[in-house]
Order: C-alpha cells, then sequence, then structure tokens
C-alpha cells in the first residue's frame, strides 16, 4: 500500500513538470514586450501585449515618428496612425517646403502646378503655365512683353518657359514674316533661329504705297529718299523737281522760263524741316547778244531799253521799260541800277 501512494506522488511531479509555465507580457506571435516589428515601410511595437503603431521607414531609410512627415522633393508622405492601424501614404505635392493638397494649384515665380493624383493614387506636381509679372499664363498661351510676343512652353525640367512666338508693335502682334503700318513707315516681324524675333524696319509709307530702303517719292515739287539705317526708318529731302520733271540736287541752280525773260532758281535745304524748296534767285534777260543776269531790286539798260527785276515776297518778276525815260521809269518802280 505504501509503494502505491509513494507511485502515486511521483506521477504527479511528473505531470506538473511536464505543463508550460505562463512567461506574462509579449503579444500574438511571440513578439516579446517592447520588440520592434517592421512591416514593410511601417513599424510597429510590442506593448502591454498589444501590437501598437510607431513609425514609418522613409526612402532614405530615416524613420518618421507618428504623426510626421517625410519629403522627398516632388511630394509629401505622413505616417499616420488610426487605432491600431498605421499609413505611409502621399498627403500632398510639395513646393519651397509647403504642402499643397491634391487639387490644389500653387506657382513657384516662374512656372505653376496642379497637385495631381494619378490612377495609382500617386501624387504628382503638374505644370499648367508659366509666371510673368505676377501673372499665370496656361500653356500653349501667349503674352506680350517688351516688343516681343511670348508663348508659354513646357521646359525639359517639367516647370513652363516662356518662348519668343512673335513680334509686338503698339499693342498689336505679329508672327513672323506678318508687317504692319505705322504712322509713315512700315515694319516687318523676321526670326532667326527656334527662338528669336525681331521687329524690322522694312521702309516708307507715301502716296498710299510702301517704300524700300532707297526708294524715292515726289511731294510739293521736293524729292524725298526712304532710308534705313541700323534699322531705323526716316526719310530725307534730297532734291527738287523742275520743269519736265528734272530732278536738281540740293543746292543747285537752274533756269526756267522761255527766252528772253527767264527766272534762275536753286533748290535750298531746310534741315531743320527736313524739306526743301525751290526759290527764285535773279531775273535773267537772254537775247541772241548773250544772257543778262539781274539780280533782285536792280534793273540794266539793254539796247535802250531797261529791265528790272522786281520781287514780291518770294516772287520776281522781270519787267521791261521802254522809250527815252526807261531808266527813270525803271527807278520810279522802286529799282536802281544794277
Amino acid at each position: 500500500m505504501q509503494v502505491i501512494v509513494a507511485l502515486l506522488v511521483v506521477s504527479l511531479v511528473a505531470v506538473s513538470m511536464a505543463l508550460p509555465t505562463q512567461t506574462g507580457g509579449g503579444c500574438p506571435g511571440g513578439y516579446a514586450e517592447g520588440a520592434e516589428i517592421e512591416r514593410g515601410r511601417l513599424i510597429y511595437v510590442c506593448q502591454g501585449g498589444n501590437v501598437v503603431p510607431k513609425g514609418c521607414i522613409a526612402e532614405d531609410l530615416s524613420r518618421i515618428s507618428v504623426g510626421g512627415h517625410y519629403d522627398n522633393g516632388k511630394y509629401r508622405r505622413t505616417c499616420q496612425a488610426a487605432g491600431d492601424s498605421l499609413t505611409f501614404e502621399a498627403t500632398g505635392c510639395v513646393a519651397n517646403g509647403q504642402e499643397h493638397k491634391a487639387g490644389e494649384t500653387f506657382d513657384d515665380g516662374t512656372s505653376f502646378y496642379i497637385c495631381k493624383a494619378d490612377a495609382a493614387g500617386a501624387l504628382s506636381a503638374v505644370n499648367q503655365g508659366c509666371v510673368e509679372g505676377g501673372k499665370r499664363v496656361p500653356l500653349k498661351e501667349k503674352v506680350n512683353k517688351d516688343d516681343a510676343v511670348y508663348e508659354c512652353q513646357e521646359a525639359v525640367s517639367g516647370g513652363g518657359k516662356l518662348v519668343k512666338a512673335g513680334c509686338v508693335k503698339n499693342g498689336k502682334t505679329l508672327a513672323a514674316g506678318e508687317s504692319l503700318e505705322d504712322g509713315k513707315f512700315w515694319f516687318n516681324c523676321s526670326k532667326s533661329g527656334r527662338e528669336t524675333f525681331s521687329l524690322k524696319a522694312g521702309g516708307c509709307l507715301a502716296n498710299g504705297k510702301r517704300l524700300n530702303d532707297g526708294d524715292r517719292y515726289t511731294e510739293n515739287d521736293v524729292i524725298f529718299e526712304c532710308t534705313i539705317d541700323a534699322n531705323k526708318n526716316d526719310v530725307r529731302a534730297v532734291a527738287c523737281q523742275s520743269e519736265g520733271n528734272v530732278e536738281r540736287k540740293l543746292g543747285c541752280t537752274w533756269v526756267e522760263g522761255q527766252a528772253p525773260l527767264q527766272y534762275e532758281w536753286r533748290c535750298e535745304h531746310d534741315a531743320s524741316a527736313n524739306t526743301a524748296k525751290k526759290v527764285q534767285v535773279r531775273c535773267n534777260y537772254n537775247v541772241g547778244g548773250g544772257t543778262y543776269n539781274i539780280e533782285p531790286g536792280c534793273y540794266r539798260v539793254i539796247e535802250k531799253s531797261a529791265f528790272g527785276c522786281s520781287q514780291t515776297g518770294t516772287a520776281l518778276n522781270l519787267q521791261s521799260f521802254q522809250g527815252e525815260n526807261a531808266e527813270q521809269s525803271a527807278q520810279g518802280a522802286g529799282l536802281h541800277a544794277c
């Protein structure tokens, strides 16, 4: 009997030693208290018997605490916890350190963007246009600046870039090859290279026609020449036009009228007014015996007759005085002997 009791005691001790012991603490999955669990870019910790969110792992492998964020230069990822769950997703686009939510537009001083989500939910800043003088210019739209028109085009870098697309004159835009008239002149919009446009002097306007460099026209018996110098249009008086449409250079003299009563003319230049005019210089009495030059205000006796050159304003008049008292008559007309 004593042997049987002893065997029962030994058996109970053996069974007691085979049962698992209660360790206390720890989390499901066999994680010890305080152990960190990494699931992709998410970090959990075993705390009080529960697996709870602790933080996230950024692209550069730095650790971000719950509520913190990481900027990769294009968008912001925020480490967020909701109960026992944890997320590390893009929450907005980043420019100059500032976050912009999906659908929000913003600019960096030279281009403007919209923060847009793709089909997978990834966020990115999508270029919408250029910024000029604080104003937004959408892609493909044009703006006038100085003497040229610019078009907003997408740059290789992904931003916007204002590229010359034409010329501007008095608020009017011109494409390459187009021209316009302005006052007494006309201009051409020319293009060289991919982005170089310039407004160039084309010539002058006269009598409803376009003139090129070197072309001439006549106005009130004055001949003008259209010139282009250093890409600047100009008009200058170069001559006068006499009888028979003969060109007389500035400063030249010539004779007009039927013999014997003729007049000598000169083409006088008025530089201050950029013009010229024909003026009568003196009277000429042209007979078979020769030509007698008679200055304004005087007379000459020729073959017993007196011929005087009187002046009224700028006009000269060659007069003849006949008879025995021809000189007295000339003097009586206010003339003196030459």
